[in-house]
C-alpha cells in the first residue's frame, strides 16, 4: 500500500494524461506536433485531477483508533464476570476479574437486619450485580465492534483510493501497447462492516435485550465485492473511468458510515436508553439516609 504517496500519484496521473493527450493529438495531426497552446489546453483540462484526490489524502488514520480500543478492552476486562456471552469481539479480553466475585454475597453483614433498605440493598444491588456487570460488558463489546468497523472502513477506503490511482497510472502507461489495455477498480470498503454475531444481554427481570454487534472483516478475502472494469487506450476513456471509480468510492464510504455504522450506533443508543435499570446499578436506599431513619424500619431495621 502506498497511500502516503497518494498526491504524488495524482500528480503523475495528471502529467501522464497531458503527455498521452499530446501524443494522441500528434498522431491525428501527422507531422505537425502540437505546441504550447495545446499543452496549456490539456493542462487546464486535467487540472481537476489533483484536487479530486486531495480530500482522500486527509482520510482519518486507522491507527488513531487503537488507543480507544485498548481502553475499551481494559474496561471490558474490569467488568468481565466470566459468565458473559462470548463473541469474536471478546476474544482478546483478559480473564475474568476475580474482584467482582466479592459482590455476590453480603458476607453475612446483613444477616438479621430486617429493614426495608437492607432487604432492597441485597435484592436490587447485590443479587443483580453480576447481571448488571455483564450487561455493561456487552454494551462495551458492541461499542468496540462499532469502533473496529469504523477503523476498518478508513483502512479499506485508503487502500481503495490508492489502488484507483495505481491502476489509472498503469492504464495510462499501457495505452497504445500490443495487448488489450484493461483495468479494474475494486471497492473493498463495502466489506468493512460484517456481522460477527449477536451479543445477548441477560437482564435481572427476565428476558433478554439483544444488541447486534458489528466488527471488522476478519480478512481481506471478502475485499473487492464491488468493482468497475474498463478497457481502452484513449486518455478520455481512462480518466473518465477513474472519475467514475472515485465517485463510486465516495458513495460507498458514505453508505457504510451513514447507514450501516450509524444504524448500529442508533440501535445501541436506543437499547441503553430503554434499559438503563438493567445497565446501571440501582442507587441504594441507604444513600443519603439520616441517622434516625438508618436504624428504623425504612432503613436497616434492627439486628436480631
Amino acid at each position: 500500500m502506498t497511500f502516503d504517496r497518494l498526491m504524488q500519484h495524482a500528480k503523475e496521473i495528471n502529467d501522464k494524461a497531458i503527455k498521452n493527450s499530446m501524443g494522441e493529438l500528434a498522431q491525428k495531426k501527422g507531422a505537425k506536433f502540437p505546441g504550447s497552446a495545446e499543452y496549456d489546453q490539456f493542462k487546464q483540462q486535467y487540472a481537476f485531477i489533483e484536487p479530486m484526490f486531495e480530500p482522500f489524502s486527509r482520510l482519518p488514520d486507522p491507527a488513531r483508533y487503537d488507543p480507544l480500543l485498548a481502553d475499551l478492552n481494559a474496561a471490558m476486562a474490569t467488568l468481565n464476570t466470566g459468565s458473559v456471552h462470548t463473541t469474536q469481539l471478546t476474544n482478546d479480553v483478559s480473564l475474568a476479574n476475580p474482584h467482582l466475585d466479592k459482590m455476590t454475597t453480603d458476607g453475612g453483614y446483613l444477616q438479621g437486619w430486617t429493614g426495608d433498605a437492607a432487604m432492597a440493598f441485597k435484592a436490587n444491588f447485590i443479587d443483580t450485580f453480576k447481571t448488571v456487570s455483564g450487561n455493561q460488558f456487552s454494551v462495551l463489546s458492541t461499542l468496540k465492534g462499532i469502533l473496529q468497523a469504523h477503523r476498518e472502513m478508513w483502512l479499506k477506503a485508503r487502500d481503495d483510493i490508492d489502488k484507483i490511482a495505481e491502476n489509472t497510472k498503469n492504464a495510462l502507461d499501457n495505452a497504445g501497447g500490443c495487448g488489450k489495455n484493461q483495468w479494474s477498480f475494486g471497492f473493498s470498503v463495502v466489506s468493512a462492516v460484517v456481522a460477527v454475531g449477536g451479543v445477548v444481554v441477560a437482564v435481572a427481570t427476565g428476558g433478554i435485550v439483544p444488541l447486534v454487534a458489528i466488527g471488522a472483516a476478519a480478512s481481506a478475502g471478502s475485499a473487492g465485492v464491488a468493482s468497475l472494469t474498463a478497457s481502452g487506450d484513449s486518455v478520455d476513456t481512462i480518466i473518465n473511468s477513474m472519475k467514475q471509480a472515485v465517485d463510486e468510492l465516495t458513495r460507498h464510504i458514505q453508505e457504510v458510515e451513514n447507514q450501516q455504522i450509524a444504524e448500529k450506533v442508533r440501535a445501541l443508543t436506543e437499547a441503553v436508553r430503554a434499559n438503563k435499570d438493567k445497565i446501571v446499578a440501582a442507587r441504594p436506599n441507604l444513600a443519603g439516609m439520616n441517622d434516625r431513619d438508618l436504624t428504623g424500619d425504612s432503613g436497616m431495621g434492627r439486628s436480631d
